[in-house]
């Protein structure tokens, strides 16, 4: 974690609703540590977080460590209470949960990206901030300072070198002693969220949003409007990792939307990804109303061995049923593989945001 100078905390700053429908401040925790998560639902990282935010409010709450969570949001349909209610539930979150709907809290702690974490001492001021994402081990010795304890991690290194120790001098083979970052990333991997969408390894296939916000064009030769629909036509090369339409779509701030009133009746979304086992998707309605979409390999529906933690196949076809805007998982592959995916929508109310890789 960064040491930053320290000043008074802010309070929180119109947040919307809390999880447990009271009201909070930050002074109702004086002469507590607190850590707060500033965390969106349409973050894969701050996903892949929640498996240690956990385990530091387990292992630190009787120490005094108090875990709060501000929901702030990265797309428009993350403001809404409902979604954020239903991210809670879907992902087993507990802890208590801020819904900074308009990101002034998040705005006046200094933020500019997800996930961010802050420590604020006993007596209420910020001491340490750690951005992105992080294990345990990244959190405890700042935490062992606030809380005037023992450092665990430190602790922990030093018992496993002398059960090492102890197994070479017994002549011992490998008896299962991993120094504790390996147990955390082994526990990690093993979390359901990670499980769900995948890690992040070097070389995968980049988180691509195609809102026109965050993407300068499509691999499509030929030029779009901006907030009105556009046909495009479909191209024989594709190159990997850039996104392709086919079809009459709208081109949104945040997004694209599929219409059916064209000559062609097959809209469709492709992209040919270099290297991922987790395809995961955010994709919504523009009605609040359920909507659908197939899924394709190669030009071919999903096997069994393929299929996403989100998708189903029916009579061998491979779709999904989209009834809330979040992160799905559409294809899931053992190892790291290269392939042509195409998504078309089989409902008009389908609209499409940002591919997400693990």
């Amino acid at each position: 974690m960064n040491i930053i100078p320290a000043t008074p905390a802010p309070d929180y700053k119109e947040i919307k609703k809390w999880s447990d429908d009271l009201v909070h401040s930050i002074k109702e925790l004086k002469g507590k540590v607190i850590l707060l998560d500033f965390w969106t639902y349409t973050c894969v990282f701050c996903l892949r977080t929640i498996p240690t935010i956990d385990e530091l409010r387990r292992k630190y709450h009787n120490e005094g460590l108090e875990v709060v969570g501000i929901h702030s949001a990265e797309y428009e349909f993350a403001k809404k209470e409902e979604n954020i209610q239903n991210a809670l539930r879907m992902y087993d979150i507990n802890t208590l949960t801020g819904f900074d709907t308009n990101n002034k809290t998040w705005e006046i702690y200094g933020n500019s990206y997800w996930p961010k974490h802050i420590l604020i001492d006993r007596d209420g001021f910020v001491r340490y901030e750690h951005p992105g994402y992080g294990t345990v081990t990244d959190f405890d010795e700042a935490l062992a300072d606030l809380l005037d304890i023992p450092n665990a991690s430190t602790i922990e290194n030093k018992s496993s070198l002398t059960e090492q120790t102890v197994s070479d001098h017994e002549g011992s083979a490998n008896l299962n002693i991993d120094n504790h970052n390996n147990n955390i990333q082994i526990s990690n991997e093993r979390n359901n969220i990670t499980k769900m969408y995948g890690m992040h390894f070097p070389g995968m296939a980049p988180e691509i949003c195609v809102g026109y916000t965050r993407l300068r064009r499509f691999g499509n030769n030929q030029k779009i409007k901006f907030d009105e629909y556009n046909i495009f036509s479909e191209t024989s090369h594709i190159m990997d990792n850039v996104p392709y339409l086919k079809g009459k779509w709208f081109w949104g701030k945040e997004g694209i939307g599929v219409s059916f009133d064209n000559k062609e009746k097959n809209p469709s979304i492709v992209f040919n990804y270099n290297s991922a086992s987790h395809v995961n998707i955010i994709t919504g309605s523009t009605d609040g109303k359920p909507a659908a979409a197939e899924i394709m390999l190669d030009g071919k529906y999903l096997q069994e061995d393929q299929m996403g933690y989100h998708s189903k196949r029916i009579d061998g076809i491979s779709s999904v049923d989209i009834t809330w805007p979040f992160i799905m998982n559409i294809v899931n592959s053992q190892n790291p593989e290269s392939h042509k995916l195409e998504i078309f929508p089989k409902t008009d109310n389908f609209y499409f945001y940002t591919f997400v890789f693990g």
